[in-house]
């Protein structure tokens, strides 16, 4: 395995700094040549289970140091990761091994539940026991330019959709260019195992020398423990979703204000919010930017770093990472793509190229050649580029600026859902008739909610309305407000007339305020 893989280039830069602190998690700290040694352990285990490079293995942990383990391993044993989410309702958990196509899962002591026949779950304590004579047989071939990772994503289909995100795409997270990379060297790490976003919390330390911090969920959730972390573990970088963001400043505006590099996305900035966090931190030293990217780009495609005298509506999203090419499509109508590049101040689809692309979704090619194309009219159409369904526009200075979807997907608290896959969830209740699901802005910060209405065909409890939810949804999909309606009321072109919906004044059947609901940033619930 060479420098020019993933793991290679981690286990280079292990052989340059081996008692550097790569993973600190609550107190123990593991560093390089331990991650090397518990690494090769994790590969040595697998390969004796019968791993073959090129198959798919999943790995269903909380955020620990055994996960970044068990993630490097797998890399090692030339596999890809398939990362679960622990919480997420077993129906969902299956059909990702069953699609992803994974005869293998690494697990806690506790197991997985209900795994489908042909998949076998190895404990990771079991993997890192692989005895070191084992442990230092050869790696396995070279996988650079192969699938690294696949996320699975909310899907049109009403199923999950497998991103395959190569390996390239996620070390060029690690080129210096939109962040101080030099400068950073310990990572936050708050995001639930299976969001795209661990690429970055994970590999941009381990490929540059620096440390993964992990944060656990109860830290993470409580403003003023949160705050104290930050400082006691000297985090000196890290990315947050919008709403976890906006929610934390909202009761604690200092929380960041120790941290130097602090990415901020998954959503629409609030760019009131911004300017205040700026205006009640005059002394802080930190940058704070705008991070965008769908899990088609790895993480992050454009950044900006926003400046301190910030005075806009809109918060740019920046200018392309390094290895990334961002292509502003003029449209002749919402999400018609007129197939010439837009002027300045035109609104325009964007699209994706270079090494962020992924190569695809897995098992879905026609999904592939809608989503991952080519222009004829740019490079003779050698290139491919990620339609990514946002509508933007170029400022004259150069700038990108994000201004909504030319399709239903929406992102709430940083995960990407497509509306009409909940409304076939819901419909599977024998009870529902009819769904529909939209969202709003609500509140002083502008948070994003996701709304369902529902025609029933017979008396629906709530109790039972929970148990369907919480077995074929993950907590962050759920809806925070359901209403019940006679009918859902069309427009004059027979779509639903989701302003009529929105102008009801009518009490919610069930709502969230009255029920916990989890931040997958923080991590038990996560992405699509």
């Amino acid at each position: 395995m060479t420098a020019s893989s993933l793991a290679g280039a981690v286990l280079a830069q292990a052989g340059r700094t081996p008692a550097a602190v790569a993973v600190s998690d609550g107190g123990r700290e593991l560093d390089y040549a331990g991650l090397v040694a518990a690494s090769a352990a994790v590969a040595a285990g697998l390969r004796a289970a019968g791993v073959r490079p090129g198959e798919a293995v999943a790995v269903c942990l909380p955020r620990s140091q055994e996960l970044v383990c068990a993630m490097l391993g797998i890399l090692r044993a030339g596999a890809t990761v398939v990362p679960l989410d622990a919480q997420s309702p077993p129906v969902r958990r299956r059909h990702i091994l069953t699609d992803a196509g994974c005869a293998v899962v690494i697990t806690g002591a506790g197991g997985v539940a209900e795994l489908p026949e042909q998949v076998r779950a190895l404990p990771v304590a079991d993997l890192l026991d692989t005895p070191a004579a084992e442990a230092g047989t050869a790696e396995s071939a070279d996988i650079s330019g192969d699938i690294a990772f696949v996320f699975y994503t909310s899907g049109t289909t009403g199923r999950p959709k497998g991103v395959e995100v190569p390996d390239a795409a996620i070390r060029r997270l690690a080129r210096p260019g939109y962040l101080r990379l030099p400068e950073a060297r310990r990572f936050g790490c708050l995001s639930n195992p299976a969001f795209d976003a661990l690429s970055f919390e994970v590999w941009v330390p381990l490929l540059t020398g620096g440390c993964c911090v992990i944060l656990d969920e109860a830290t993470v959730a409580a403003p003023e423990r949160f705050a104290a972390a930050l400082l006691a573990e000297r985090v000196d970088t890290m990315f947050i979703t919008a709403a976890l963001f906006n929610a934390v400043v909202d009761q604690l505006p200092h929380c960041f204000a120790g941290v130097g590099q602090l990415l901020v996305g998954g959503d629409q900035l609030n760019a009131a919010l911004i300017r205040r966090w700026y205006r009640d931190n005059p002394d802080s030293p930190t940058q704070l930017y705008n991070g965008y990217g769908p899990t088609e780009t790895a993480t992050f495609a454009l950044c900006h770093a926003i400046p301190r005298d910030f005075d806009a509506d809109l918060v740019p999203i920046g200018t392309p990472l390094p290895g990334t090419e961002a292509v502003l499509v003029a449209t002749s109508g919402l999400g018609d793509a007129a197939g010439k590049r837009a002027a300045d101040g035109e609104t325009a689809e964007l699209y994706i190229g270079g090494e962020a692309v992924a190569a695809g979704y897995r098992n879905l090619p026609e999904e592939t050649a809608q989503r991952f194309v080519r222009l004829a009219w740019l490079d003779g159409g050698r290139a491919r580029y990620y339609r990514t369904g946002d509508l933007v526009r170029r400022t004259a200075d150069g700038l990108v600026e994000y201004l909504g979807r030319t399709d239903r997907q929406v992102k709430v608290r940083g995960f990407r859902i497509e509306p009409g896959e909940l409304e076939r969830q819901l419909v599977r209740h024998p009870a529902v008739s009819q769904a529909y699901v939209c969202t709003r802005r609500s509140g002083p910060l502008g948070s994003t909610e996701l709304l369902a209405y529902l025609v029933l065909n017979r008396p629906l409890g709530f109790a039972d309305y929970e148990r369907h939810v919480a077995a074929s949804l993950p907590s962050y999909m759920r809806p925070h407000r359901v209403y019940l309606v006679d009918a859902l009321p069309l427009t004059a072109n027979g779509k639903v007339d989701a302003g009529a919906l929105l102008g009801r004044d009518a009490p919610p059947w069930r709502s969230s305020d009255d029920t916990a609901d989890t931040d997958g940033t923080a991590g038990t619930a996560v992405p699509a």
